[in-house]
């Protein structure tokens, strides 16, 4: 039998005890450690929550963080701030949020909201365990911010917001002006860079998963443990906000679709009531949500066409080609005409097929147009459908004049919004003849 003969050392026997009383005693100082409560700048937050209580703490698995309340009250504010301007909010706050950080209970614990009514008004408890994802964590603030604005208005119940809102909100934020916020001690805090495409990982997740129906983001019915399904639900409620904030007056739609909620029974009124001008009926918003998929699976963001080729590719949906004789003895030529000409010499039956075939190559050129200029053909979009809209309704003469009126003075709008366009991009161009597009003089009703 072979014996080994083994060195002992004291020093490292004692080095090695202290390293273990120093780990035994700051755990225990972190546990006993009484609750720190901080108020955020605005004081609208309130955080309950123990310093950190795990000498590990500032590592993260995967997503998780370890929540400090000194980082989380400033958080907040950062949130809070981001939504806002987001949203275009101004006026202050009315309803204060109570955060109340827990020691985490079981595996995968969500944040709990709940809303009471005081004799001052609305409050907000959020529990949140103090191991969480950062993904959930955000989404929760966003949440509780969501609901005090919806809750403004409200009398005796908290409202029921839309199940995608602040989840998509989150993810929307987290790929721009959230990217990088710290949510540890330590952490670094990493710019955002507004040049990064958010839509290429966001193409490549759906391809991935099967992108939900309208039904399935209203109505979700999943086990939240199923991650998979989870991550499903995120990434096409991260696009369906997104693609609601990028519509004519987006944002603004949103935070009146929260104003109206108090109002209603469901969330669905609201919204529709919110996003009239863009979506009559549910139905609408299904072809819309299954037109913006198809977008993101057959075309590439990164792929914009440049300035003088956008403003042609727009000028060739705007202005249709006709024939036009000057003079009864003279040969047709042709000559491209504006939307305005259109819908008021047209018969509205005639009108009908040529302008929804415009509202799809619309819809279809916008993501291949560069800033201000998709902008602008997203509104010649929403004028048109909201036209469209007016006269299918109208019953009486003067409701559809006044629907060919209102479309007239908006597409005269535009048309010089665009000409500005053009004389930035374009400085040296010689003026356009009386044919040629873009020299098309507003049409003006009498």
């Amino acid at each position: 039998m072979n014996i080994h003969a083994c060195a002992f050392d004291p020093r490292a026997l004692l080095r090695g005890s202290a390293a273990a009383a120093l780990l035994v005693l700051f755990t225990l100082c972190g546990l006993a450690a009484d609750p720190m409560i901080l108020t955020s700048a605005s004081q609208q937050f309130t955080v309950r929550g123990k310093p950190q209580r795990s000498a590990f703490a500032t590592s993260a698995k995967d997503d998780q963080i370890y929540i400090n309340p000194a980082v989380l009250v400033v958080a907040c504010e950062r949130i809070k701030e981001a939504v806002a301007k987001e949203l275009g909010w101004i006026d202050p706050w009315r309803g204060g949020i109570f955060v109340n950080v827990h020691p985490l209970r079981f595996d995968n614990e969500r944040p709990e909201l709940s809303a009471f009514r005081t004799t001052t008004g609305w409050r907000y408890r959020l529990e949140v365990p103090d191991q969480i994802s950062r993904a959930r964590l955000i989404e929760s603030i966003v949440e509780a911010l969501l609901l005090e604005f919806a809750d403004r208005a409200a009398a005796q119940h908290s409202v029921e917001l839309p199940p995608w809102l602040a989840e998509g909100l989150a993810a929307h934020l987290m790929a721009g002006p959230l990217a990088g916020l710290p949510l540890q001690p330590n952490a670094t805090n990493v710019r955002h860079n507004p040049r990064n495409d958010p839509v290429a990982p966001l193409r490549a997740k759906l391809h991935e998963s099967v992108a939900l129906s309208v039904d399935q983001l209203n109505w979700p019915e999943f086990d939240w443990d199923d991650r998979r399904a989870a991550e499903a639900y995120h990434h096409s409620a991260h696009l369906f906000v997104r693609e609601l904030l990028k519509l004519a007056g987006g944002p603004d739609l949103i935070s009146a679709t929260l104003a109206f909620l108090p109002e209603h029974l469901n969330w669905q009124s609201a919204f529709l009531r919110g996003f009239g001008a863009h979506f009559p009926r549910l139905l609408d918003v299904e072809k819309w949500w299954a037109l913006q998929l198809a977008q993101l699976k057959t075309h590439d963001t990164k792929y914009v066409w440049s300035g003088p080729e956008a403003q042609q590719r727009l000028e060739e949906i705007l202005y249709t080609p006709m024939e036009v004789r000057l003079d009864a003895n003279e040969l047709p030529h042709v000559t491209p005409v504006a939307l305005q000409t259109v819908i008021h010499d047209w018969d509205f039956q005639q009108q009908v097929p040529l302008l929804r075939n415009k509202l799809v190559q619309l819809s279809l050129l916008r993501l291949r147009l560069p800033g201000e200029l998709g902008a602008i053909s997203e509104s010649y979009r929403a004028v048109l459908e909201k036209y469209l809209q007016g006269r299918s309704k109208a019953w009486f003469g003067l409701t559809a004049r006044g629907a060919l009126q209102e479309a007239i003075a908006q597409f005269n709008a535009l048309d010089a919004q665009r000409a500005k366009l053009t004389a930035k991009s374009v400085t040296s161009a010689p003026p356009s003849g009386p044919d040629e597009p873009g020299a098309v003089v507003p049409l003006t009703l009498r």
